[in-house]
């Protein structure tokens, strides 16, 4: 009689449930009812906003008063889960488990930490999916597997696709010969930046420019400090501003004046509503930072029309409808 029941709850779940390769090639058992999916690193969280944000079960922190602005309010008023997202964040287990969470999204980066992770929740059976979003090609093709879980397949396949569409350009801009020399400045000082070789600062070779930081990234983290005389040797042609507070002082520097770029009035505030279009944190938001970025690099031949791509982008990915005004004042223009 046991074995009878055994099979009849076997045979029940396999009748609910679909098995889904996430991104590290493991077969999940997903329930075709999933109504909660708690994302442990906010790049996947953010994805997942895009996707199918009514299955989001919490945040991984609060959203501040600039990102509020564009994201649904009863989205903001979720409970904070916390995460694993570097900088020795953990999640809150206690408030996970009074969730119950369908899923849980992981990133690949702590596939290695997965039995002491597990063991936060002791005797619970979670559903573990595992993502990869480090680099801008893997939040793309995230997409894919983000619609599976959450049975939003048509709308990760248009997400997909519009992404291939606004970075088809890239291959041709990092094969030229000729690039702009460009400096990533971050911190109030301006004087924190990125190794060439860092995902923080993928959009620049992606776009057709040279990161003029050549070094060996010595933690996942980043930010390099560096001091105004080795800024002064690299002598940038463009330079990327990361905090308005920077930005607003730079031309009344005589030290920073002395620079090319500054001399050249090249200096652009990367956009940052609702989340940074470059870096920090790193989101789908690069797939338009990609095109404004490249417009900036290479005008002749990008030619995008920067203010109806962010529209467009604006509405399908976040369902929000922005006029001039304010995607000028996005944009600082």
């Amino acid at each position: 009689m046991k074995k009878i029941i055994f099979l009849c709850l076997i045979i029940t779940f396999e009748l609910y449930a679909q098995n889904v390769k996430d991104m590290l090639g493991r077969t999940v058992a997903i329930d075709d009812n999933v109504t909660k999916i708690y994302s442990s690193s906010p790049i996947a969280l953010y994805s997942l906003y895009a996707i199918d944000k009514d299955k989001i079960a919490g945040l991984n922190f609060p959203f501040n008063k600039k990102e509020r602005k564009y994201i649904d309010k009863k989205i903001c008023d979720l409970p904070i889960l916390g995460g694993w997202f570097g900088q020795g964040k953990i999640p809150n287990a206690e408030m996970i488990l009074k969730v119950n969470p369908d899923i849980i999204i992981l990133p690949d980066n702590i596939k290695q930490i997965e039995k002491k992770m597990l063991s936060m929740f002791g005797d619970a059976k979670m559903t573990i999916f595992y993502i990869k979003s480090t680099s801008l090609q893997e939040i793309v093709d995230s997409f894919e597997y983000l619609g599976k879980i959450t049975g939003k397949e048509q709308r990760a396949k248009e997400l997909t696709l519009d992404a291939k569409k606004r970075l088809e350009g890239a291959q041709e801009l990092m094969g030229l010969e000729k690039k702009p020399r460009v400096y990533y400045a971050q911190g109030l000082t301006g004087l924190e930046t990125e190794c060439n070789n860092s995902l923080h600062t993928e959009l620049i070779n992606l776009a057709g420019g040279i990161n003029v930081h050549q070094c060996e990234q010595k933690t996942m983290y980043g930010k390099e400090t560096i001091n105004f005389e080795q800024l002064a040797t690299y002598d940038p042609d463009i330079i990327l501003v990361f905090e308005k507070t920077f930005y607003d002082t730079i031309y009344q520097s005589a030290k920073w004046n002395t620079l090319r770029a500054v001399k050249n009035k090249n200096i652009y505030l990367i956009p940052n509503e609702p989340f940074n279009w470059f870096d920090r944190p790193p989101s789908f938001m690069k797939i338009l930072g990609y095109q404004w970025l490249a417009n900036i690099l290479h005008p002749e031949m990008t030619k995008v029309d920067i203010k109806q791509s962010a529209k467009s982008f604006y509405k399908l990915y976040l369902n929000i409808d922005l006029n001039d005004d304010e995607i000028t004042r996005i944009l600082g223009q």
